[in-house]
């Protein structure tokens, strides 16, 4: 199976695309350049400067501990960030000129945090540039990554789950069981998914549980409308009706006969609601309904810096939105060649 995958050009695209986002979003803040907490340093002298930015600083305050929980939620700010143009160090203290001033200042070693063999001089490389707040934008790329990921994970497992529920039974069961059901999927059929996703967003508020509930209570609807007319073909076979006669319970035959024929039809719904649920999250965001600032995401990305398109520095929006568009894809791709591999009818013609 998975060498016939692999011969499909859409799914290979897709695949790759996807490890070179997911890759640095699973390492997360073991590789961001800025591992604090959501990656918001914020540096003001150091805003908007361009790809491959160099500086060097001393960092004020006091080292602290790290743990376990720090690759999940970043660790906490060590202190303040100075950079500075010039930096000269004497027995005691270290004399800097800051990069936003033309005065020299000092301070006492025992005040900073030291770098590397005694020196308190630190250097960085912004390698996307900074943005309007000084942050170091590939490293809330790469968490945002992380964010979009988990989103369209958790939400494709809840509209997987419901979808499934809701269509098998009304597949099943038919009769009165079917209409009303039907009827609850034709009333979420017809609104558009980024209404219901907002209207949710309203009642459940800001923050990134919120927002995997919001999605995930969106994108069910085409996986129970797919899986009832499924369930409905199924239904008609042989070894169902064969399963009824016999007096399985209804219960049992949709776990053990029904479900694992769906097999195939929910991997590729899962896929398509993969890419779904992580241009929904955007869009929320975008529109300031999703998750909570600081917490980068890249529709919050976009929207921040939406200004700058007509400026020098439009690579600030262009760049999460470029992001977006190309996970979106590889998803899509994935779930194009997915199509191909499980359906035996095309697979017989090619």
């Amino acid at each position: 199976m998975l060498r016939k995958l692999w011969q499909k050009t859409a799914f290979k695209i897709g695949i790759i695309t996807t490890c070179i986002f997911a890759v640095p979003a699973l390492l997360g803040y073991l590789i961001t350049p800025d591992n604090t907490r959501d990656c918001n340093r914020i540096i003001p002298e150091l805003a908007n400067k361009p790809p491959g930015f160099s500086f060097t600083y001393i960092l004020a305050g006091k080292l602290l501990p790290t743990s376990f929980s720090d690759y999940f939620t970043g660790a906490p700010s060590e202190g303040s960030v100075i950079p500075c143009k010039v930096i000269k160090q004497s027995k005691d203290s270290v004399y800097y000129t800051p990069y936003a001033e033309n005065i020299a200042k000092s301070a006492h070693k025992s005040s900073l945090i030291a770098a590397k063999e005694g020196r308190f001089e630190h250097s960085k490389t912004a390698l996307l540039g900074t943005d309007r707040f000084g942050r170091d934008m590939l490293s809330r790329l790469i968490i945002g990554a992380r964010v979009s990921l988990l989103v369209g994970l958790v939400s494709v497992i809840i509209s997987l789950f419901i979808g499934t529920l809701i269509g098998m039974a009304a597949g099943f069961y038919g009769g009165r069981t079917d209409s009303v059901l039907s009827w609850l999927i034709a009333v979420f059929w017809s609104i558009p998914t980024l209404l219901i996703a907002l209207g949710l967003s309203f009642a459940f508020g800001k923050g990134l549980w919120q927002v995997l509930l919001a999605t995930g209570l969106s994108t069910w609807v085409e996986v129970a409308r797919v899986v009832r007319g499924q369930t409905l073909q199924l239904r008609q076979k042989e070894f169902i009706l064969s399963s009824i006669i016999t007096g399985f319970k209804p219960f049992y035959i949709m776990r053990k006969h029904i479900l694992p024929n769906l097999k195939g039809t929910l991997t590729v719904m899962a896929t398509t609601n993969f890419a779904a649920a992580i241009l929904l999250e955007s869009g929320l965001s975008f529109l300031g309904l999703g998750l909570a600032p600081p917490t980068p995401s890249w529709g919050m990305m976009v929207k921040e810096h939406l200004g700058n398109l007509v400026l020098d520095n439009a690579y600030l929006a262009l760049v999460p939105g470029m992001a977006i568009m190309a996970l979106v894809m590889a998803f899509n791709l994935m779930s194009m060649g997915l199509r191909d591999a499980l359906d035996t009818r095309i697979s017989s013609t090619t």
